[in-house]
């Protein structure tokens, strides 16, 4: 059998040591498919839709630091996959997804030719940073090269290959894959003696460190560098890990509380590594200005100073500029002691405070879920109502790739994102999800059953968009098209393959947890919010007098 276009692309995925790829089968990819189960060293993990798929190969990447993979079909899968890289461009995350287009003949002839997508390149160029689409048999390798070169190329970025039907048939000639290295940007050293100046001369320093801590692999010179200025770390959502939130100077993600503004307002310095500066809904996030002198890394010079001007701004490679700061400043003197116990006591009311928004059925299944978890658990959760009042700040996280969720807010990424995590580390991994976004990829229990995924799947169940109705009933006093009507979450599971169980009260919530840790594969727990003690934000649906 000759070398095909096909195989070549298996040859790549392997020698850049791809061990996992998500995909669907289809005439336009089935060459790809074929060749990859000839081939041997990488495996194909079936999935039921192409946007879970994409997802599932973020959650992936973002596991591991590495690559994920998505292989679909052209036109309507394609299609599919734009809301998966969607989400990994707006979490800087390393997803190729490879894809088929009509045959070379027939490409951009009008012709109707199955499943065309004339457009489909600058559409995927609206999601991925860079798309290659080869004419030519010989094209095929630089195109598969310079995508992923691109990925891995500063900021992390998703990327996309296309590639015709015939290209995968046609015969190939030997290529090479060089394993992509990460671009690294040193500081300027001029401008980090700037920096490092600031921070030396000033005695009340706080440090927010964003994802871009977590992808430069500088948690452990973060740490190093916070304990060397006595500096309060505070990170973002996708910074969570970077620190141990058990470390004495970590605060958490709390940068929006007005709590912990409000503590930190006297700062001299701000040093921002890593971090975009989202902004929320309603633009809050621009509301909140660091205080004192900004001081900020970050690898895309893009952000240096977007969203909040810079005072200094320094572009580089995170570990580089943090290990350059940790040499730089030898003999610093620690900060204000009082401005730290100010900090150090929003932080601790704050908690308390969140903790009482919590209800105590609540706050005792989350202590009972850290509890339970292993410190290098994998914590995944959806946008939903347990996600906001304490899964994205309250739930303690040690360690950098072990929290997840959808950066962009969406709703519904959650499973797959769980499922790809999952299935990268082969650790336990505990997802929190809401009702209605489940029903975004309920589809993927039966990808989890079939690969014994190790995976807790619990549901909080409000028979509806919670947030949504919440948001109404505070802004429009009245609540439309956010109920649901109660789905029974174990009975869909269980005609997939996955155990659960439904529980309405704490202690048999506790004890369905433990029998999903001990279980072979994944289990679902199915949350009766009804029979709970409410959250603050928690409106559960009028019932009808059928009701």
């Amino acid at each position: 059998m000759s070398y095909t276009g096909a195989d070549l692309i298996a040859d790549g995925l392997a020698t850049l040591g791809v061990k996992h790829v998500f995909g669907i089968v289809s005439i336009h990819n089935m060459a790809i498919f074929d060749a990859i189960n000839r081939l041997g060293k990488t495996r194909i993990i079936d999935v039921r839709h192409e946007q879970a798929g994409t997802h599932a190969a973020d959650g992936y990447a973002r596991a591991t630091g590495n690559m994920g993979v998505m292989i679909a079909s052209t036109g309507p899968g394609t299609t599919n996959t734009v809301t998966g890289l969607y989400e990994a461009r707006y979490a800087s995350s390393k997803v190729l997804v490879i894809t088929g287009q009509a045959e070379t003949g027939f490409y951009g002839k009008g012709l109707s030719y199955v499943h065309e997508a004339e457009n489909q390149v600058p559409m995927l160029q609206t999601v991925a940073r860079r798309v290659e689409s080869p004419r030519h048999i010989d094209r095929l390798a630089t195109a598969f090269n310079t995508v992923v070169h691109d990925m891995f190329d500063g900021r992390p970025a998703p990327g996309v290959l296309e590639i015709p039907i015939d290209l995968q048939y046609a015969e190939a000639g030997p290529a090479r894959f060089p394993v992509p290295q990460t671009s690294v940007f040193a500081p300027d050293e001029q401008k980090l003696t700037e920096l490092a100046g600031r921070l030396a001369s000033s005695s009340r320093r706080v440090i927010i460190a964003g994802g871009g801590v977590i992808a430069a692999d500088a948690s452990a010179a973060l740490i190093r560098l916070a304990e060397r200025l006595d500096a309060p770390v505070i990170t973002t959502v996708d910074g969570r890990g970077s620190i141990p939130e058990d470390h004495e100077l970590c605060i958490g993600n709390f940068y929006q509380s007005a709590g912990i503004y409000s503590a930190i307002e006297n700062a001299d310095v701000t040093l921002a590594i890593g971090t975009k500066f989202a902004v929320g809904v309603d633009g809050q996030g621009a509301r909140f200005k660091p205080p004192g002198d900004l001081l900020q890394i970050d690898i895309d010079p893009n952000m240096i100073g977007r969203t909040h001007p810079a005072d200094v701004g320094v572009v580089a490679d995170a570990r580089l500029a943090l290990e350059a700061l940790e040499q730089a400043l030898v003999d610093v003197s620690p900060n204000d002691g009082q401005f730290n116990q100010t900090v150090w006591e929003a932080r601790d009311g704050v908690r308390d405070a969140m903790r009482k928004r919590l209800g105590p059925d609540y706050s005792m299944m989350m202590g009972t879920m850290r509890a339970r978890l292993p410190r290098d658990g994998i914590w995944v959760r959806d946008s939903t109502i347990a996600a906001y009042i304490f899964g994205n700040q309250l739930f303690p996280i040690y360690e950098p790739h072990t929290s997840i969720n959808p950066s962009s807010g969406a709703i519904g990424p959650g499973l797959p994102l769980a499922v790809g995590a999952a299935i990268a580390t082969n650790r336990r991994t505990l997802l929190i999800h809401g009702d209605g976004g489940f029903m975004f990829h309920a589809t993927e229990l039966a990808t989890a059953a079939q690969y014994r995924v190790p995976l807790v799947i619990v549901v909080f169940n409000d028979c509806g968009y919670g947030v949504l109705r919440w948001l109404q009933d505070t802004r429009f006093g009245r609540i439309n098209e956010t109920d649901l009507g109660k789905m029974d979450f174990t009975m869909m599971a269980g005609s997939m393959g996955v155990p659960g169980q439904r529980v309405q009260n704490v202690a048999d919530f506790e004890a369905a947890l433990d029998v999903a840790l001990e279980t072979d594969g994944p289990y679902l727990i199915d949350i009766d919010m009804e029979h709970f003690a409410p959250m603050e934000i928690s409106i559960m649906p009028k019932k009808t007098a059928a009701g």
